[in-house]
């Protein structure tokens, strides 16, 4: 119930970022309450829609899937723009104790997240440099 709340409070920028050769058009999770909110309750997104997550620090960001609506493709990048942790088609859970968290493999700075299918589409390798 908070986080439906939350979501409607939560105002985010949107921004045009070009990944590879596609302009996507990303809401901007640069707070807190806009990073807990994400795409939650969004009844679907655009092929060329997505969130783009800007974390203080590196860490390994969790992720989960908790009251969304579509599967996504989320993929983790280093200070660098280096792209070190990838998951696709990550499912919408429901039940807040049994939405799985997705962890990276190391430590993060940014997240996006795309439509499923995205990383295929776009051919994002592990290890590969993304400039945004």
């Amino acid at each position: 119930m908070f986080t439906k709340i939350l979501y409607k409070l939560t105002k985010f920028e949107k921004k045009q970022i070009r990944i590879k050769n596609r302009k996507f058009s990303m809401f901007i999770a640069d707070s807190l309450s806009r990073g807990s909110v994400g795409l939650m309750y969004r009844p679907k997104i655009k092929s060329n829609e997505g969130m783009f997550f800007t974390f203080p620090f590196e860490h390994k960001w969790k992720i989960w899937m908790l009251n969304m609506r579509f599967p996504l493709d989320v993929i983790w990048l280093d200070k660098e723009w280096r792209v070190v942790h990838m998951e696709k088609n990550m499912q919408p859970c429901k039940n807040f104790f049994s939405c799985k968290a997705y962890v990276p493999k190391a430590k993060s700075k940014y997240v996006l997240e795309l439509g499923s299918g995205q990383i295929k589409k776009l051919k994002i390798k592990e290890g590969e440099k993304l400039k945004l």
